[in-house]
């Protein structure tokens, strides 16, 4: 049987499932708010220094229809066929998604970020035929298109939809002044001019055909998994799949967020679907004004969107909160207006959550989840939040805690998290083996160990890779970083296993201090009044920084090389 608490997020979640759902598309997700909220600011691109620029909803379907019709007519792609989108926040971002949606397409996003190799293989395995790439990047771009199936280029600025004379401004800054933009010698359409094409033909143009024979079960996106485990793999996510995963996120904080009335500060990426699904798509949903934030690094790039609106929706991941703490310019009264505070894509340790709350004034709630489901598996009920625990099942989803036999066990035992859900991926593109591996009779195995309390929470142990075996005893690396959290000054931690002769491992925790009166023996009394001796760190080392993939994931294997280095 599924431990889960009953209607934990109250009557209105109660019986969701993918039949509830009244859209089931991405094009009619984007019909439904553009009817509903068209006069509203529906996206703002805010830069460091604080330009900003803002469209609403009916421009926001206006901008998508015109791309979809450039897609379809102009580049001549057929319904179905892959367009990559390879960009940070901004409206741009936003328009390509739904336009490759409104065209019938299917969308893949990449991490700006990625080396050229790894570009290289979500182009080629996704069999993209178009890619939409921020300028900045475009000479990665260069490098490995000629391997690829890519014959369409669009080029994306964070100036774009900016009024003409402010666009061009902040172009020559980026290009000539910071020299941020390189040069780029494969041929390239900027996002204006396919946009001016596809309006251009739209009288001509029958969109409605376009998304004709696209139903809920149609692949929407080929979403990629962060590859620390081996080389990515991209995740089919249907429309309703999205679509299911974005209403559990608003049926999880009915009461707490009210439409037409949010204001949410996007700060984690776009690429990611943490912020696709429960964000963007999410917000749609609710009318809320997305403040898209290019970058949140450094943490004061999130100045200038703070300053300018009252934000009300700010969902982190636990690195972003603390170097958040240590900003000079952090003020409570900043926060004054948030009403939802959450936090996925890596464990909220404890320390940071409660710093957190008493610096603010507002609770974090903690969720957890996998590009698998298309967002979010559990989360803390507002109102019943759990520091520590990721939650209890979102609405309409399961989870179970079994043994290596695939057995229930006991509230209380640790075992590995499976789960069920109706954002539930088709499969892996193109690996039967490694789907085969994951998903067992309609569960997802998440590989995960968790342990569940009585009460239905969730709290996760840690993966099973990166259990440390001290003279046998299974020790959680995210254990021993939830202690080192609580100490004062702690900015960032990370806990790995290094060779030990008398108990085969020990456990080394690399630290980032604000400052130098941080010790290594505060760090010791901390774990030592939290943890039995044997999770105690044997190596303590005060570093710069501690790596982390994207969406805050401590990379455990770097960490490794790094010390045996």
């Amino acid at each position: 049987m599924a431990q889960t608490l009953k209607h934990p997020f109250g009557e209105q979640a109660a019986g969701f499932g993918l039949d509830t759902l009244e859209v089931r598309t991405l094009s009619e997700a984007l019909d439904r708010a553009a009817g509903t909220f068209g006069t509203k600011p529906a996206l703002t691109t805010i830069l460091p220094n604080g330009a900003q620029t803002t469209i609403t909803y009916a421009e926001l379907k206006a901008h998508a229809e015109a791309f979809a019709v450039y897609l379809r007519e102009k580049l001549g792609l057929a319904a179905g066929e892959t367009v990559a989108i390879m960009s940070p926040n901004c409206i741009g971002f936003c328009v390509a998604s739904l336009g490759i949606a409104k065209a019938g397409c299917v969308g893949t996003n990449v991490n700006p970020l990625y080396t050229p190799a790894e570009l290289e293989h979500q182009l080629t395995h996704s069999k993209a035929k178009a890619i939409v790439i921020i300028d900045v990047f475009g000479d990665k771009l260069d490098e490995v298109i000629a391997q690829t199936q890519v014959r369409h280029v669009v080029t994306l600025s964070v100036a774009d939809f900016f009024p003409t004379l402010k666009k061009t401004l902040l172009k020559f800054v980026l290009k000539r002044v910071r020299k941020v933009i390189p040069a780029m010698t494969t041929a390239a359409t900027p996002m204006a001019e396919a946009l001016a094409a596809g309006r251009a033909q739209m009288a001509s143009s029958d969109i409605a055909a376009y998304t004709r024979d696209t139903t809920g079960d149609t692949p929407a996106l080929l979403q990629y998994t962060s590859g620390t485990t081996g080389r990515s793999k991209g995740a089919v996510l249907s429309h309703q799949a999205i679509l299911a995963n974005a209403e559990q996120g608003r049926l999880m904080t009915v009461g707490t967020l009210r439409d037409g009335e949010e204001v949410a500060l996007v700060a984690l990426p776009l690429y990611h679907i943490t912020a696709f699904s429960l964000i963007f798509v999410s917000g749609m949903s609710v009318g809320a004004h997305g403040i898209l934030v290019p970058s949140p690094r450094p943490p004061s790039n999130l100045k200038a969107a703070f300053e300018a609106y009252r934000i009300t929706w700010f969902t982190g991941i636990n690195t972003l909160f603390a170097a958040l703490m240590a900003e000079p310019w952090f003020d409570r009264a900043l926060f004054a207006d948030i009403r939802f505070c959450g936090s996925g894509g890596a464990a909220q340790q404890t320390g940071v959550a409660q710093k957190w709350q008493e610096m603010t004034g507002v609770e974090i709630l903690q969720g957890y989840g996998m590009t698998e489901v298309s967002g979010i598996l559990t989360f803390n009920p507002p109102g019943a939040n759990r520091l520590g625990k990721v939650g209890v099942p979102a609405p309409g989803s399961d989870i179970r805690i079994v043994d290596d036999a695939g057995k229930d066990v006991a509230a209380g035992e640790p075992g590995e998290v499976i789960g069920r859900s109706p954002g539930m991926m088709d499969s892996y593109l193109d690996n039967p083996e490694a789907t085969a591996e994951v998903m067992q009779d309609g569960w997802y195995h998440s590989g995960d160990i968790g342990v569940m309390d009585a009460d239905g929470y969730l709290e996760i142990v840690d993966r099973k890779k990166d259990m440390i075996l001290v003279s046998g005893f299974n020790v959680s690396p995210n254990e021993i970083e939830d202690a080192i959290s609580t100490v004062a000054g702690v900015v960032q931690v990370g806990v790995i296993g290094i060779e030990d002769a008398k108990t085969a491992e020990a456990p080394a925790a690399f630290v980032v201090r604000a400052d130098e009166s941080v010790t290594e023996e505060q760090i010791l009394e901390a774990c030592r009044a939290r943890l039995t001796n044997y999770k105690v760190p044997k190596v303590i080392r005060f570093v710069d920084e501690v790596p982390v993939t994207l969406s805050g994931k401590v990379l455990r294997r770097q960490l490794r090389d790094e010390y045996v280095a």
